[in-house]
């Protein structure tokens, strides 16, 4: 009898929840999932982490003998890996400013302000 009562209290709690009104959206993070600039950092960190490995493994293989080796290689992945990762914003933009007829400094900071998330902008 106990088990019967019990399966249709959580039954009931089960049914209760499903029902249960939203609490509302999320709190923003650092962006929309289809926000290019968010896709942009992720795809810059992701390489970034890479190659933080691979200099790692590098050090541990004993490639480098000296701290400006160590940086200098670290520095030698970060202007490329920019250049994949803001690519598609780079594009954006490009096309933006065509639409716009040219460049502009008011293009230009009306186009900066879209990159701020409209709750910060309040």
């Amino acid at each position: 009898m106990s088990n019967k009562i019990l399966g249709i209290v959580c039954a009931v709690l089960g049914a209760a929840i499903l029902m249960w009104p939203d609490a509302g959206p999320v709190p923003p993070g650092p962006g929309p999932e289809g926000d290019s600039v968010t896709k942009a950092f992720k795809i810059y960190e992701d390489l970034w982490r890479k190659h933080a490995i691979d200099t790692a493994d590098k050090i541990a293989a004993g490639e480098f003998e000296k701290e400006k080796e160590v940086w200098d290689h670290l520095a030698a992945a970060q202007a490329p890996a920019r250049r994949v990762a803001f690519d598609d914003i780079a594009k954006a933009e490009a096309d933006y400013f065509e639409s716009q007829g040219g460049w502009s400094l008011e293009a230009h900071e009306k186009l900066l302000r879209t990159y701020v998330k409209e709750d910060e902008n309040e």
